[in-house]
């Protein structure tokens, strides 16, 4: 029953993720004059999700000239008291909201110590200041024996 929840979850997660996806591009495509967010940032982020914690140190590369964008963060995740540090390589696709703002959705692959998963990932990100990027996302790992989680941080645009 409980493999049962978290499979369920997890449709439910990509399921949000896919219907928040086609409203944005939906009212991205009546203003293509914005945007977005451009430039490359680095920075640090928060991430927990069902009895997990961890500190990332996240990156975004702008792939000029297309709306993509190749994320990547290495992660120190602490669960139930065990330390593990996870690289997180991913490809976005960017869609502009608003000017000096995004939100985006990708895949990517989590690997370390043994361990890797694909996951799929959506956030936003908007410049709050000048060169000072707030961003948030959601990992929805491809196993089932990991669970979603959110991340929030601050990132520097360069």
């Amino acid at each position: 029953m409980r493999q049962f929840l978290k499979s369920a979850a997890k449709v439910s997660a990509v399921s949000a993720i896919a219907c928040a996806l086609t409203f944005v591009s939906t009212l991205s495509a009546n203003a293509q004059s914005k945007k977005g967010l451009e430039g490359h940032y680095v920075g640090g982020s928060f991430q927990t999700g069902n009895g997990v914690t961890g500190i990332n140190v996240y990156g975004r590369y702008d792939v000029r000239q297309l709306p993509i964008s190749v994320r990547g963060g290495v992660s120190v995740i602490d669960s139930n008291n065990d330390t593990t540090t996870f690289f997180q390589p991913a490809v976005t696709y960017d869609l502009p909201i608003s000017n000096k703002a995004n939100a985006y959705a990708g895949a990517g692959l989590a690997f370390g110590e043994g361990d890797s998963t694909a996951f799929l990932n959506a956030g936003a990100e908007t410049e709050i200041a000048t060169n000072v990027v707030v961003f948030g996302d959601l990992i929805v790992p491809l196993d089932d024996d990991a669970d979603a989680g959110f991340g929030v941080g601050l990132g520097y645009r360069f």
